[in-house]
């Protein structure tokens, strides 16, 4: 009998190791896929985006088009939101949450374009990034770009509070990853 039970033990904790193992294998395909699907989702986007487009940044730099080409650029986030303007109407622009940017991009002819919005930078670097809900607005943040060239402050709306929530947490986690990473000089380069 204790020889039974000791091999029963045995065979049970070997099962829960093979388990393990196996939640491992498909957590570590799945992150795959899903990154594999984010870079085809950004590729998409870029394949529309006007190759003569180009924000302006505050430091006096271009942002173009190939400077969303770079492999440390990931999609970590997508979707329709509305970019507040100081006349109070809300634009519908293209957000794409970058490893080290927040991009805010029109859509113009069935193409995209850098969007352009009483003439604040498009493109936000993360680096120094705060994101706030706007008080009484449960669909509207704030996101305030701290950066060296000077602040700005740019509120931003969703359809839904639930969505305006995930944005919430998808840019502080971009920010707190990108906060991590920026020894790479090669991120952060358009913004020092």
């Amino acid at each position: 009998d204790v020889l039974f039970v000791s091999r029963g033990l045995s065979d049970v904790a070997e099962a829960d190791s093979e388990c393990s193992m196996i939640r491992d294998i498909i957590a570590a395909v799945d992150l795959t896929v899903n990154n594999y699907e984010k870079c085809q989702e950004l590729q998409e986007v870029l394949a529309r985006l006007d190759i003569k487009s180009f924000a302006k940044l505050k430091n006096g730099k271009v942002f173009r088009k190939q400077d969303l080409h770079s492999k440390h650029r990931n999609l970590q986030h997508k979707g329709l939101v509305f970019w507040k303007t100081a006349t109070g109407r809300l634009k519908d622009t293209l957000a794409l949450l970058l490893t080290d940017v927040l991009v805010f991009l029109q859509e113009k002819d069935q193409r995209f374009i850098f969007a352009s919005v009483d003439q604040k930078p498009p493109v936000i670097p993360l680096q120094k990034l705060i994101v706030r809900e706007v008080a009484n607005e449960e669909r509207g943040m704030f996101l305030i770009s701290a950066s060296s060239a000077g602040p700005e402050m740019y509120e931003v709306h969703t359809t839904t509070r639930e969505e305006r929530n995930a944005w919430m947490k998808h840019i502080r986690q971009a920010v707190e990853r990108c906060v991590r990473t920026s020894r790479r000089p090669c991120l952060f380069s358009f913004f020092v």
